[in-house]
């Protein structure tokens, strides 16, 4: 049961990732919770939250609503600039924030416990598109749901980084970005004939692996920049773009972030 001792919820580490079934009984736990008579509340805050300060200036104008942006913003400056929006449980002095897998656009301030539109998010099956690349590496899917439609993997060799100077190192260099540009190509046309038939039906582009591979990747890949409006933000981190990868990334899809919120008594 979740507590209001030391008004926190000490269970949680701040940004810890929750899976979808754990965060339904986490909500389970905050209605029980609420239910027990201690004042309860919800927020909810938009995607937009970030680029658009309308929702927290008309938070600031409702009763409460400055004690719950001093709470947030000491849970984490990253919450009031989350892309998904938020969802924020308050159970007396403690509470939780919520940061979603995918955007919510909902901008409300309710009294108890109002899990509904997260429980509709986290039972929603999704079409996603997933691109994973390392250097060397790629797997291409898509999901519906959390379960794995459609994919393909391939590995592509790519020399390693090479130390030596002068012109032995151009060449080499030369050489290198040649074969990533190859993986590039590679993955890109098998993206194009993966995901074409779901084009239509496509709610969101998930991406994953290494950071530099992955951004190198988006500049050489055509459609991921005709996506680039439901490209989620966030990236899902796989160290090994491989059909083992692929069996854990459907659920790493929904998982949602939690960070422990507390109020001044």
């Amino acid at each position: 049961m979740l507590t209001d001792r030391a008004d926190t919820f000490p269970s949680f580490r701040p940004g810890q990732t929750l899976s979808e079934r754990r965060m339904q009984r986490v909500l389970g736990q905050l209605r029980e919770s609420a239910e027990s008579g201690t004042p309860a509340a919800t927020l909810h805050l938009p995607s937009t939250i970030a680029a658009d300060s309308a929702a927290i200036a008309g938070l600031l104008r409702r009763e409460g609503g400055p004690a719950w942006i001093d709470a947030l913003e000491r849970a984490g400056n990253q919450l009031l600039r989350s892309s998904t929006g938020l969802v924020a449980f308050r159970v007396g002095h403690a509470g939780l924030a919520i940061l979603p897998p995918f955007p919510m656009d909902a901008t409300a301030l309710d009294n108890g416990i109002n899990d509904q539109p997260l429980r509709a998010l986290l039972a929603s099956c999704f079409i996603v598109g997933v691109a994973l690349v390392r250097l060397g590496r790629y797997a291409i899917a898509v999901y519906e749901g959390q379960q794995l439609a459609v994919s393909k993997t391939d590995t592509r060799y790519v020399k390693s980084r090479h130390h030596a100077g002068g012109t032995s190192q151009q060449r080499f260099r030369r050489v290198r970005e040649n074969q990533i540009h190859r993986l590039y190509v590679e993955a890109a046309g098998v993206l194009e004939r993966q995901w074409q038939p779901w084009l239509d039906r496509l709610d969101y582009v998930a991406l994953g692996g290494e950071a530099a591979t992955v951004n190198g990747f988006v500049k050489e890949c055509d459609m991921l920049g005709r996506l680039a409006s439901i490209t989620l933000p966030g990236r899902l981190d796989v160290r090994e773009p491989n059909r083992a990868a692929l069996d854990q990334v459907g659920a790493m899809l929904y998982q949602c972030r939690a960070y422990p919120l507390k109020w001044d008594g």
